[in-house]
């Protein structure tokens, strides 16, 4: 019968120390590692849907631009307009969707026992939020049957009003409330809380807002679970250091069988740190979001 040992050592050429180590701290170096993981996929995850939001908000103030400059009565350039602006809520939209579908398994292998209390915290967003109700249904709308943006509208007024020195300009977006209605495959229940067309970035940074409010919830959930595991990893890569002169570059965890002329793998991972670094600054970069839903960029001066 063959046994598995267990080492810590550099895989690369030349001479390195070889730290033996034992099945449990074997496993529990792979368990934090997989923990960390995880945790990154949350953020990045999260990073994707946050950039296509950004760049739906970015894309409305290119088209507000370009109508001062270029101001067209003509179809094709509404067409552009609202083909542009499709495109932004269908990247923001595909990204939720894979936020959603995918955050409660990497939370599950930070806390194993979280899956009732992740569903809880989105079903209280959905609960309390028309503007969650309606953007996931909308969703399922964009994935199935049509697109989401069925008009755009340009607008325009003089500040201060009795003095009219400034000209703010603006653009928004909607989805009918009759495109929509006439469809049996969209929501009922959601198509008969709509007070007449939504405009979608107000109704857009609302839903981005419970979002951010649940992977703040999230991040918390595992806070002490990926706080062990990055020390974990920190002492194992101290403790190889001090054996190797502060050197770790290439450190490895190897499972392995004993044999001749060479030792059979079985498992080995990589034990460094550089990628959970990102993580946390995505973290730091992606803070709690107040009041996103009552926010707006203006060009008007301050």
């Amino acid at each position: 019968m063959c046994y598995l040992k267990y080492r810590l050592t550099i895989n690369a050429a030349g001479r390195s120390p070889v730290l033996e180590i034992d099945e449990e701290k074997f496993n529990s170096i792979v368990t934090a590692l997989n923990q960390l993981s995880a945790a990154m996929a949350i953020e990045e995850k999260y990073e994707l849907l946050i950039g296509n939001y950004l760049d739906l908000e970015k894309e409305v103030l290119n088209v507000t631009a370009e109508d001062i400059l270029y101001s067209s009565s003509e179809y094709s350039g509404f067409f552009d307009i609202r083909l542009a602006c499709n495109k932004r809520i269908v990247n923001l939209l595909t990204s939720t969707k894979l936020y959603i579908d995918q955050i409660q398994q990497h939370t599950k292998i930070c806390v194993p026992d979280s899956s009732s209390k992740v569903k809880a915290f989105f079903s209280k967003e959905y609960d309390e939020n028309f503007e969650y109700r309606f953007m996931e249904a909308l969703r399922n709308y964009v994935q199935h049957r049509g697109l989401a943006v069925h008009a755009t509208k340009h607008g325009s007024r003089w500040l201060p009003p009795e003095e009219n020195r400034l000209m703010e300009c603006g653009t928004k977006i909607f989805s009918h409330k009759s495109e929509l209605e006439n469809d049996k495959a969209f929501k009922k229940a959601v198509v008969n809380e709509m007070n007449g067309n939504v405009e979608l970035i107000s109704t857009t940074r609302k839903y981005v807002e419970s979002i951010n409010y649940v992977h703040i919830q999230i991040r918390g959930l595992i806070e002490e679970s990926v706080k062990n595991s990055r020390e974990l990893i920190e002492g194992v890569i101290s403790s190889y250091e001090d054996s190797n002169n502060g050197h770790s570059l290439g450190l490895c965890a190897t499972a392995y069988e004993s044999g001749e002329p060479i030792d059979t793998i079985i498992k080995r991972v990589q034990v460094f740190l550089d990628w959970d670094n990102v993580r946390i600054k995505l973290e730091s970069k992606n803070r709690k979001l107040t009041n996103l839903s009552r926010r707006y960029v203006t060009g008007n001066c301050l």
